[in-house]
């Protein structure tokens, strides 16, 4: 399948996405846990909070951004067709907008402080030349909020687990015809050891999800509401123990050397800081 083939595809399925919960339903188990996900940027609002940013693959009417704006900052919302961008600042729920090919993105270097792709980088035909991108075009650094590769010994019993419950059949591919590419923290500090990158910071975590509990009130105790964070629980006790591997990752990918503020405002928040390697060998001019 060539890669226009697959942006075709992409196109097509995010043209019939439905209008996220964020908008719809606020209160929702759904909304809490992609709220839950997007909360691993505030330490990097907390430190720098007139940041401006850009979001990549935020296909879903620009729910990401949505997010990004109500904590303040001065946001972008892309994604590969504007069409459902446009619907969403109209309503408005975003305040910019415009159709951005991941693997070429249109602004110039160092246009915003941060880079946030989540959840669609696993999804790239190509994501690490996406990456390269969303670091170029980023001052401090990439966000990326993203599935992990990350297996341990029980991992194949969730495997099983999400096709008894949900039906879940294919892990490997998607209907547009990409693999399923999760990223690997190893992998992604070798890429930026080979740009020249010195840090990265990383917060491994886990969700639960069964779409029929998707519109249950996050607040009150229900069915859906119970299972869905009991089910966090439980994988959360066995990634402690070391038997399951933490299903989900926020990875910042820093450019050059975060600021004192950053890093003392990510460690606040649980992420664990990597250093990378210095090139020993001087360029050679």
């Amino acid at each position: 399948m060539s890669i226009e083939d697959s942006y075709l595809r992409q196109a097509e399925a995010e043209s019939v996405m439905s209008m996220p919960t964020r908008y719809t339903n606020p209160g929702s188990i759904d909304n809490w846990r992609h709220t839950r996900m997007l909360s691993m940027t505030r330490p990097l609002i907390s430190a720098m909070p007139k940041s401006s940013w850009m979001t990549v693959g935020d296909g879903r009417y620009g729910s990401d951004a949505a997010y990004l704006e109500a904590q303040g900052v001065d946001v972008l919302a892309t994604s590969l067709t504007d069409d459902l961008l446009k619907i969403a600042y109209e309503a408005g729920f975003i305040s910019k907008y415009q159709s951005e090919n991941a693997e070429h993105l249109s602004p110039a270097e160092n246009s915003v402080d941060f880079v946030l792709c989540k959840e669609s980088y696993h999804h790239f035909p190509r994501p690490p030349i996406a990456l390269y991108e969303m670091l170029r075009v980023s001052k401090v650094g990439v966000v990326l909020i993203e599935p992990i590769d990350n297996s341990r010994p029980l991992d194949r019993l969730k495997v099983v687990l999400k096709r008894l419950i949900r039906g879940d059949h294919e892990m490997n591919f998607e209907p547009s015809g990409n693999f399923i590419y999760k990223p690997s923290v190893a992998e992604l500090s070798k890429l930026l050891t080979a740009m020249g990158g010195r840090y990265i910071a990383v917060k491994k975590f886990n969700d639960f999800f069964h779409p029929k509990f998707g519109n249950c009130d996050a607040a009150s105790v229900n069915m859906g509401s119970t299972i869905t964070k009991l089910g966090i629980l439980a994988q959360d006790g066995l990634a402690k123990l070391g038997l399951m591997g933490y299903g989900l990752g926020s990875i910042i990918i820093f450019k050059g050397v975060p600021s004192a503020e950053v890093v003392e405002s990510v460690r606040a928040a649980s992420y664990g800081i990597i250093e990378l390697p210095i090139n020993p060998y001087p360029s050679v001019s």
